[in-house]
């Protein structure tokens, strides 16, 4: 059985990874943009196919961004006694993938069943 202390110190750190949850998302966003913004030039927008010579940069890229789907944001919290800095985990898996269905006509499939 929990604690009131327990509950109280759940309760304050979802609070935390909710308020910071938006600027994980831009942080996220952000590096997905960099790295899409130098090979979505090589998908062509009406065929939606790439030349065998860009195949490798562009699954290369795909998979960095890929990587980024689990992504660990890192903010100050500001406690009653001391500041620091705390790590909040977050699943973008779904802000991922419809970025790459739209800048590179990519479906990510992952363990699902086709």
């Amino acid at each position: 059985m929990e604690t009131k202390q327990e509950l109280q110190q759940a309760e304050a750190f979802s609070t935390q990874w909710e308020s910071n949850k938006d600027d994980a998302r831009d942080e996220c966003m952000d590096q997905v943009e960099r790295i899409i913004i130098e090979v979505e030039h090589m998908v062509d927008d009406v065929t939606e196919q790439v030349a065998v010579q860009d195949v490798l940069t562009l699954a290369y890229a795909i998979n960095k961004v890929v990587n980024l789907r689990y992504f660990t944001f890192s903010a100050m919290v500001y406690g009653k006694y001391q500041d620091y800095e705390e790590d909040f985990d977050y699943d973008f898996t779904d802000d991922i993938n419809m970025v790459l269905k739209d800048r590179l006509s990519f479906d990510l499939q992952l363990g699902r069943n086709k």
